[in-house]
This record gives structure tokens, sequence and C-alpha cells, in this order.
């Protein structure tokens, strides 16, 4: 039994064009998702890893220098101690 080109054709195109449909349906809920997540982030404030990264090695370096200013502060005050003062 010989198939007819012409049949198998239109098969053809029929499957493609669902094919395609899905295609633009699955782009289009990625898109839609995408869509939804932003308008969360906006929603609920949040920040993206980058800016926390950076605010997190900001509050590295001022807790570095808090500490380096203690230490300071109770080198002054065992000078002053040293010297007959009173710290505060």
């Amino acid at each position: 039994m010989q198939i007819d080109n012409a049949i198998l054709d239109q098969i053809t195109q029929n499957m493609m064009g669902v094919f395609n449909k899905v295609g633009e349906t699955r782009e289009e809920l990625r898109r839609k998702a995408h869509d939804m997540v932003r308008e969360g982030v906006e929603h609920f404030d949040l920040v993206t890893r980058e800016e926390f990264n950076v605010v997190n090695e900001m509050l590295s370096e001022t807790r570095i220098r808090a500490e380096a200013l203690e230490k300071r502060v109770v080198e002054l005050e065992a000078a002053l101690v040293r010297l007959g003062g009173e710290p505060t």
C-alpha cells in the first residue's frame, strides 16, 4: 500500500503547527512566570544577590573598623590609667 505524499506533507505540516503552538505557549508561560517573579520581588521589596553581596561586604568592612576602634579605645583607656587618670 502506497501513501500519498501530499497526505504525509499535510500531516507533517499540521504536526509542525501544533509543535510551534506548544513552543509559543511555552515561551509565553516562561515570560509570564518571569514577570510574576519580578513583580513579587518588587512587591516584597527583595534585593538581588548582587545587592546583598555588596551590603554584606560593607557590613564586614564596618565590623572590622569597629573592632579596630574598640581595640584603640581600650589601649587609650589603659594609657590614661597608667598616667593616673580615670577611664570613662
